[in-house]
């Protein structure tokens, strides 16, 4: 009986553990189910927020607000340099709905001598004030060409020419929030033109707006024809230099801006290529968010004083 007895003792308790290691193995995968359910969760939680942030950058901010920009050269050097990494207020000089032209009429192809002569002549003005646009009387309207298409720069509006088939016609962007006019000393960002041969964004320090007068004397800067001094975020190679020193006075025509790198030795600006149209600015940079330094050793790589610099 003891024996028996003893027997039956040790076969409970066994289940009785096997029941309490199913329980617990249970209660574990439970548990388990819960924690990656949890986990699940935080992770469509967490994509939902990158969605949304992703959504409002690349739909919303960087369109119409805030882009960032790498720095590639050293034209702007030492304001910026490469491998700088910077945010653009896009908001600053107002507001250029993307891909969008509004049609305002056409021209016939008569026209098209004085467009290539850079001739506003009665003619033309009097068709522009037919559909209901009347160009300013004094001088300052311009007539720029950039590869296929005309720019007649006036006070306030940039109207582009394109021909097309046997008409040319003339568009104007949509352009609102108007706020901020550009101005000299501003660090401007802006789609090249033509001219310039290059389709990404330049970088560049505004020089001179409509009406000015710009003319460089041995590598140094005229405006209106005095001597412009006191810029000392400029650097010079003057026993080197690799962009033009002389250049005959040019008046910045309306609806354009003149540039030059801050490193006036060593950069491609308005010297070479011209004029920049205000319809090309794509905005003010305010702010140096990042900066690495590719040939530095990897305990130098980042540039933390760079870091959060605001540009002047």
């Amino acid at each position: 009986m003891k024996s028996s007895d003893k027997k039956e003792n040790i076969a409970t308790t066994r289940s009785d553990k096997d029941t309490q290691s199913s329980a617990k193995k249970k209660q574990s995968d439970s548990q388990d189910d819960a924690t990656k359910k949890s986990k699940k969760n935080v992770f469509l939680e967490y994509l939902q927020v990158i969605s949304v942030a992703f959504i409002l950058v690349f739909g919303f901010m960087r369109p119409f607000v805030v882009e960032a920009f790498k720095i590639p050269s050293a034209s702007m050097e030492d304001t910026l340099l490469i491998g700088d990494r910077i945010l653009v207020a896009k908001f600053m000089y107002g507001i250029t709905i993307p891909f969008v032209k509004v049609h305002k009429f056409d021209l016939s192809l008569e026209f098209q001598s004085d467009l290539d002569e850079r001739t506003i002549s009665k003619e033309l003005r009097q068709e522009f004030q037919d559909n209901g646009i009347s160009l300013s009387e004094n001088s300052d309207v311009s007539i720029i060409k950039t590869g296929s298409k005309w720019l007649i720069g006036d006070t306030d509006k940039t109207y582009v020419i394109r021909r097309k088939g046997n008409e040319l016609k003339i568009y104007t962007n949509i352009h609102i929030l108007d706020s901020n006019e550009p101005k000299r000393g501003d660090i401007f960002v802006f789609d090249p033109p033509e001219a310039a041969g290059k389709n990404q964004s330049f970088i560049k320090r505004l020089i001179g707006v409509p009406g000015d007068i710009i003319e460089v004397r041995e590598g140094d800067l005229y405006r209106n024809g005095v001597e412009v001094e006191g810029e000392d975020y400029t650097k010079r190679f003057p026993f080197n230099p690799q962009s033009p020193q002389y250049m005959p006075p040019v008046r910045v025509p309306e609806g354009h801006v003149f540039a030059m790198g801050d490193n006036r030795d060593r950069s491609s600006d308005s010297r070479v290529w011209g004029f920049v149209p205000m319809e090309n600015i794509k905005g003010q940079a305010f702010l140096i968010y990042w900066s690495w330094d590719q040939i530095a050793d990897w305990s130098h790589k980042v540039r933390v004083s760079r870091l959060g610099k605001v540009l002047k």
